[in-house]
């Protein structure tokens, strides 16, 4: 599997968190399909699971934690 680059993901997740939402998997995958996200991207936000997400750093922690990034 590629590796998505985190700037790819956080310049298309960041402005939810901007917002103070905490949206899924499920959320953030539509995002993706909805913007026409590379499929790397679409990958690395597909291995999550479904509890909400807290921050933008809690994002990016669990993605490393999968191996998904680049």
């Amino acid at each position: 599997m590629a590796k998505a680059n985190w700037s790819d993901i956080e310049a298309l997740v960041k402005p939810w968190f901007d917002q103070g939402l905490q949206p899924d998997r499920s959320d953030l995958m539509d995002l993706a399909f909805q913007r026409d996200a590379s499929d790397d991207v679409i990958d690395a936000l597909d291995t999550l699971g479904g509890r909400p997400l807290e921050s933008l750093a809690q994002l990016k922690e669990q993605l490393a934690q999968k191996g998904v990034l680049a």
